[in-house]
């Protein structure tokens, strides 16, 4: 648990928090001055020298990011690509699978928006099929119905490790063994998991995973990352190649990468890649245990809370376990609950229906207020949340 000097020491290091109450977490988190500081440094560099000398001389420090990814997350640091988003890497990945018409993509009922699109779309242009594993009575992932639906001709496994919109927690293990006994890519969505619960790839047996920076794990947005790994890399033809993924050797030639900088691009920020690096390196002095137990602490009593509210009905499953808790509040529209907090200064956001169309059709839900605390909160803020919630 966090001490109290704990507690002042992360404060006293996030400026952002001495405006408001920030309850936005897995939207986008506020970075803490160290995370800043590497970023401004780094950016004066690049005014006084150029941006090609300012990475030669700190490249040893932009190759941290690499090291602190595969200490938090498993594997190798060849194992890690880095991307300018989360969606990007995703991307990169899954249509990097080759995919011939009759086969078959196995997702899940509450899968993100930018990802189940991704799927329609190659359903579409390559014949492929897409099944949904579905959700148990009590919320959670029916691992049973998934592994039913994971045949032979099943190419891509697809999970978000944490849902969005309903603060369940899946059972990336459990779908690692589904996926070891079949001929599938297993691509899991660690977006919304990385910082706020333990993750270990190499444990969970995923073939490829992807997250970013700007959620649970402070850092700036503008970057996130892609873990694939050597099986997996042998088997794949990158959907695009630069001359950071692969060498011209030869006029008719090229030789691609063996690290998963084959699906890197040579231009990126090397401001924001500093300020990843400088995140990452932040939370593994916090201590991965520490950090995530006392966000994980911090969501379980203000959910408890938040349903014996009158007038709240919290729309996560039973089940749900995660810091994102979505919530509706009687008479008043989510997106309306998003302002009027905004202009008590809480904030808080909106999860609808455009995002997990699917689990949220199933439940009746068109939208819900989202609220996702981060270890920094305090006690004190929870109150003043649901005290500003009770008065509106």
């Amino acid at each position: 648990m966090f001490s109290t000097e704990d507690i002042r020491r992360v404060r006293q290091e996030t400026p952002g928090l001495g405006h408001r109450v920030h309850l936005d977490n897995c939207g986008s988190s506020l970075m803490p001055e160290p995370v800043v500081s590497a970023m401004k440094s780094y950016l004066d560099t690049e005014m006084r020298l150029g941006g090609y000398v300012a990475q030669e001389q700190q490249l040893g420090a932009l190759s941290d990011a690499y090291d602190s990814l595969s200490t938090l997350f498993g594997g190798k640091s060849t194992d890690y690509a880095l991307a300018s988003s989360a969606v990007d890497a995703w991307t990169k990945a899954f249509y990097s699978i080759p995919l011939t018409a009759g086969d078959n993509i196995v997702t899940v009922f509450n899968d993100y928006c930018s990802n189940y699109v991704a799927c329609l779309q190659r359903a579409k242009r390559d014949g492929v099929e897409i099944r949904v594993a579905r959700a148990k009575s009590d919320g959670t992932l029916d691992l049973d119905h998934l592994a039913d639906l994971v045949d032979s001709r099943t190419r891509i496994i697809s999970l978000a490790q944490i849902a969005s919109s309903d603060g369940l927690v899946a059972d990336a293990a459990a779908v690692g063994k589904i996926a070891a006994a079949s001929n599938a890519f297993y691509l899991l969505d660690a977006c919304q998991s990385v910082g706020q619960i333990p993750v270990n790839f190499a444990e969970i047996g995923c073939h490829m995973a992807t997250a970013t920076s700007r959620k649970f794990l402070r850092g700036p947005r503008g970057i996130g990352f892609l873990y694939v790994n050597a099986e997996a890399r042998a088997k794949l033809d990158p959907v695009v190649i630069t001359n950071k993924s692969a060498a011209w050797v030869a006029d008719n030639e090229y030789e691609l990468a063996t690290d998963a900088s084959m699906f890197e691009a040579w231009e990126k920020s090397c401001m924001v890649q500093m300020g990843f690096g400088q995140a990452l390196k932040y939370f593994l002095a916090m201590g991965v245990g520490k950090a995530t137990g006392q966000t994980q602490r911090l969501a379980a009593d203000l959910r408890g809370r938040l349903k014996s509210l009158r007038g709240i009905k919290v729309e996560c499953p039973e089940a749900a376990q995660a810091a994102i808790i979505t919530f509706n509040k009687e008479g008043w529209d989510a997106a309306d609950v998003r302002v009027a907090m905004a202009e008590k200064g809480v904030t808080v956001q909106v999860s609808t229906i455009f995002h997990t169309r699917l689990d949220y059709t199933a439940r009746g839900i068109q939208a819900a207020v989202r609220v996702s605390p981060h270890y920094y909160n305090t006690p004190a803020e929870l109150d003043q949340f649901l005290n500003t919630l009770e008065d509106l």
